[in-house]
């Protein structure tokens, strides 16, 4: 039986929003060239034409999902936490610990972007864009900063340290959600803290 709430009830935004929604379950499953409109009406329990009465084309509707977890990423308070760090530790672990939490709270999120890459699909260039163009840039300009200061380094390349520091969150918070089970052995905070010192001490004994 069909659902007359999905069917005719729903508003045109809502309806908008439950296509999204649905698409972004359906999306972090099958990539996007796997999962398609005929499977995406089925889990709605509407027809294809409902669906292209809002997005014209796949695209349009991969490129909706994008906008619509970027305005996720814009509301939420993932920065404020590190505008007014006391020192580098602070900033630097707060880095850590949003990035994890941003993976951990949304895994369907860092799905797509695998699939996005992997699929060389050319959206992903906007995923690069709209995530990690603004996480490396605040990190190296931090760091940036701090070689000015005279606290760092001046051999240092701000950008290179920052996709160093991301990195590590990334790779931990990838294996979080694809093998969970298996490979985390500590919280958040404990991760964040232990990489942190690596990042900024390092190994090997001085």
């Amino acid at each position: 039986m069909s659902n007359p709430t999905v069917k005719t009830r729903m508003k045109s935004g809502e309806r908008r929003e439950a296509i999204i929604a649905a698409a972004v379950r359906l999306f972090s499953e099958k990539g996007f060239r796997g999962a398609t409109t005929r499977e995406l009406a089925a889990a709605l329990d509407v027809t294809e034409p409902v669906i292209y009465q809002h997005f014209e084309t796949k695209r349009d509707l991969y490129r909706a999902i994008i906008e619509a977890k970027a305005r996720e990423r814009q509301d939420s308070e993932f920065w404020q936490g590190i505008e007014n760090p006391q020192g580098d530790r602070e900033f630097f672990c707060a880095v850590a610990r949003l990035l994890l939490q941003r993976v951990e709270r949304d895994p369907s999120y860092l799905r797509l972007l695998l699939f996005s890459a992997l699929e060389g699909h050319e959206l992903s260039d906007v995923f690069f864009e709209r995530e990690a163009s603004e996480v490396y840039g605040r990190v190296s300009g931090y760091i940036r900063q701090r070689i000015e200061d005279g606290a760092f380094r001046s051999d240092i390349i701000p950008v290179d340290a920052a996709r160093a520091l991301v990195g590590m969150a990334v790779h931990h918070a990838m294996m979080q959600a694809l093998f969970r089970d298996t490979v985390v052995t500590s919280s958040r905070e404990e991760y964040a803290n232990e990489m942190v010192e690596i990042f900024l001490a390092g190994m090997v004994r001085r």
